[in-house]
């Protein structure tokens, strides 16, 4: 894994407290959604910005194993979604 020089820890940090932000406003529009779509596709952008962060966190801590817990949570969201869709057809959401 290549070395994390003290500019790219800063510039990774920074980027880490704007996914969070990008968290807390997809937040906001999932419990304010007036639409179904509206909240699974905020629930959805949630689930990405999370494996986002997990990957940066994943190169600043040197754990090479959290890599393989954001293609896993990847993974659940992709059924989770499905999940979803498939109850928003039967339910005429």
């Amino acid at each position: 894994m290549a070395e994390c020089t003290p500019m790219l820890r800063a510039v990774l940090t920074a980027v880490l407290c704007l996914l969070a932000l990008g968290i807390l406003l997809c937040l906001i529009r999932a419990i304010r959604g007036p639409r179904y779509t509206d909240r699974v596709i905020a629930l959805n952008e949630i689930c990405t910005l999370v494996i986002f962060v997990i990957c940066i966190l994943s190169y600043l801590l040197g754990k090479a194993y959290l890599v393989d817990v954001a293609i896993l949570y990847g993974l659940l969201n992709l059924l989770a979604v499905g999940v979803n869709d498939g109850l928003s057809d039967v339910l005429m959401l």
